[in-house]
């Protein structure tokens, strides 16, 4: 950890709301954010503020277009080169978008934050696990597709798909494995000839397993995808088996958020990705 101020922390979350976040300081606010409640509590509010600034309401329940620009550079390791400083600033300084993003800026500062400040974090924030009380542990899932000029909102078969995990909690374990809705199985981490949970990662959208091609082993169509979270292992015949339920009860991975283990110790998070021909 480097020497930034708590203060600047602050700061960096607070730029959020018009998305002037350097990759850099990204990646540290990033690694800050796993141990620092009172921050994280900070980031969840912006965050929703942020998506709404860019989607109104019903973009509350997904991150925003800046979000996914951040998180796609952390993931792809740097490899997105930053938009130049000039081309920002020929972008801001055009009239359409200096008064757009200004008077938003002001509005989520002057309404949307302090209003958020006051109300405690909307299940589903950006660390919160849905249904999760408070004391209880936390943790994370998210999926992204990255094409050939980075994180794309489609997942086209020629794409990349890339999981990454956020662990509050911290977890020692996770197991991450996909299921199209004819049930056919898709092993992320751990991967064949692997059999159990694998390490859990300690902090906030930390990359899990390699990147996977979709045109290679995953047919158009819903894929539900699990990151099932415990202390001790989770092992694949007690997934398949779990897979078994829902087949002999006709119920598709796309519609169940949570799969039907036969055990209480592990939190299950999961997304669902639509992949495209």
């Amino acid at each position: 950890m480097s020497g930034m101020s708590h203060e600047r922390y602050i700061k960096l979350i607070d730029e959020m709301i018009v998305g002037d976040v350097a990759p850099g300081d990204w990646q540290e606010l990033r690694a800050h954010l796993g141990g620092c409640t009172s921050c994280r509590a900070r980031y969840d509010r912006v965050a929703l503020a942020e998506r709404m600034l860019h989607g109104g309401p019903a973009a509350l329940a997904k991150p925003s277009p800046s979000s996914f620009d951040r998180i796609g550079a952390a993931i792809l390791d740097g490899a997105a080169a930053p938009t130049p400083a000039w081309q920002r600033a020929l972008h801001w300084l055009a009239p359409k978008q200096r008064w757009a993003v200004g008077v938003a800026a002001v509005a989520a500062a002057a309404v949307l934050i302090p209003f958020l400040a006051r109300s405690p974090s909307r299940p589903g924030g950006e660390f919160q696990v849905r249904g999760a009380g408070s004391g209880e542990r936390t943790a994370g899932l998210r999926a992204f597709c990255i094409g050939d000029n980075g994180v794309t909102p489609k997942c086209a078969r020629a794409t990349q798909l890339r999981l990454t995990l956020s662990n509050s909690g911290k977890f020692q374990r996770v197991f991450v494995v996909g299921f199209d809705d004819d049930w056919s199985p898709k092993w992320y981490a751990p991967r064949p000839p692997e059999l159990q949970s694998v390490a859990a990662p300690d902090g906030v959208d930390v990359p899990v397993g390699p990147a996977v091609k979709l045109g290679v082993n995953h047919e158009p169509g819903k894929v539900r995808i699990y990151a099932l979270f415990s202390d001790a292992p989770v092992s694949a015949p007690e997934i398949e088996a779990a897979a078994e339920r829902m087949r002999q009860q006709d119920k598709h991975p796309s519609g169940i958020e949570v799969l039907p283990l036969l055990r209480t110790d592990v939190l299950q998070k999961s997304v669902l990705v639509d992949v495209e021909p």
